[in-house]
């Protein structure tokens, strides 16, 4: 995905905060993806809001610039993207044969992946795909190695040793991410803030953008 798919939400969030849309670098390892989002901004310190893959960034880069980090926002998203021992997430059978399905038909694949994102909420489906038509599908070998990161990072770790305030906004309807993902977040980081959004899907940005404006204003809200 690119940043035009935040679209109105950008919007919505810009008159209340200075808003800074990331395209995600290709790179095959997330420090170089962290580093090169990271030298392009200011030096002021900042906020990080990563939805999906993003949020995988999103850990990396507040874990690894805490002195400029002063708050992480997860949106459907999930440190450990694969399912785990004791872990909720996407079984490794399900990854691998969508992984297999991109590269035998990538086009299709890219189709069908965004009417999933979109499960139980359709009618958003024909604007999602005309914001992502706005730019040119990603090479397929760049698709790859993004779906090799979020099979291979896992950074449970990273998200107990934060010491910012963070938050993750989830949908009790995420074809992707489980909402027990939640609970098991908040264990290892009893002060997460979560917020679970009903029937929201894995774009709750688009899907329910004023609740999830809301949640973004009563986490931020509270800790400035």
């Amino acid at each position: 995905m690119h940043s035009g798919l935040w679209g109105d939400f950008a919007a919505q969030l810009s008159p209340h905060y200075r808003v800074t849309l990331i395209d995600l670098p290709w790179h095959d390892n997330l420090e170089a993806i962290s580093d090169e989002i990271v030298a392009t901004l200011d030096d002021e310190p900042f906020y990080v809001l990563g939805w999906s893959l993003g949020g995988t960034v999103a850990l990396d880069i507040a874990a690894r610039y805490s002195n400029r980090v002063q708050g992480v926002i997860l949106m459907a998203a999930n440190p450990c993207f694969v399912a785990q021992k004791n872990w909720a997430g996407m079984p490794v059978e399900t990854f691998d044969a969508f992984t297999e399905q991109l590269h035998a038909n990538p086009v299709t694949t890219l189709q069908r992946f965004l009417a999933l994102q979109l499960q139980g909420s359709l009618a958003f489906l024909k604007d999602v795909k005309a914001r992502f038509a706005l730019k040119p599908a990603p090479e397929l070998s760049d698709l790859e190695t993004s779906l090799t990161l979020l099979k291979t990072s896992d950074l449970r770790a990273f998200l107990t040793n934060l010491k910012c305030p963070i938050a993750a906004i989830l949908s009790d309807n995420d074809a992707l991410i489980p909402v027990e993902v939640g609970q098991q977040m908040q264990t290892l980081q009893p002060n997460l803030h979560l917020t679970v959004l009903k029937n929201a899907t894995h774009i709750p940005f688009v899907t329910q953008s004023k609740n999830c404006l809301n949640a973004i204003h009563a986490f931020l809200d509270g800790i400035r």
